[in-house]
């Protein structure tokens, strides 16, 4: 008896063509994939400044908003899909400056990514860009970086911790 009350809606929305299919929104690969993804999420010590990655069809650059309203504005300017990524967002003491990864890590191969083939290569790398905007400036090879309170970028390159001013 209690696998006919469990057919009997089953078969009326399969006699039903086109029932559930109705209930469903569609959508393409495309709107998919192009989706926004945010990572990195990141707060400044001091103030109410916040940083984050965010990749937009592809096109991976940091965005920044500051409070009390918190409007987000895109800080980097990386407007071509080449698929290197931008991780390890760290504010200085200050917050004025921010410091990131721009780069995938080494594939057991040895070799980092490089969807796009470019023919140069490419590396992971650490750059820092000032709060205010501005053209960011590549520090070095390396990854995972942080700032001191005296504005001393340390970071790992090749499993050694060093450092840069």
């Amino acid at each position: 008896m209690k696998r006919a009350f469990v057919a009997i809606p089953l078969l009326i929305l399969l006699a039903v063509p086109g029932a559930h299919a109705q209930a469903q929104q569609s959508f393409t690969l495309e709107q998919v994939m192009s989706a926004p993804f945010p990572s990195d999420l990141t707060a400044s010590k001091t103030g109410n400044r916040i940083a984050w990655a965010l990749n937009e069809q592809g096109k991976r650059n940091v965005w920044v908003a500051e409070g009390p309203d918190f409007k987000a504005r895109r800080l980097t300017s990386y407007l071509e899909d080449d698929g290197q990524e931008i991780s390890s967002l760290s504010f200085s003491a200050d917050g004025n400056t921010l410091v990131y990864t721009r780069g995938g890590s080494k594939s057991p191969a040895g070799q980092f990514p490089n969807p796009t083939s470019n023919p140069v290569g490419v590396e992971q790398s650490v750059w820092s860009v000032p709060w205010g905007g501005g053209e960011p400036k590549k520090i070095d090879a390396g990854h995972a970086p942080t700032i001191s309170a005296n504005g001393i970028v340390a970071y790992a390159r090749e499993g050694s911790k060093i450092s840069a001013a």
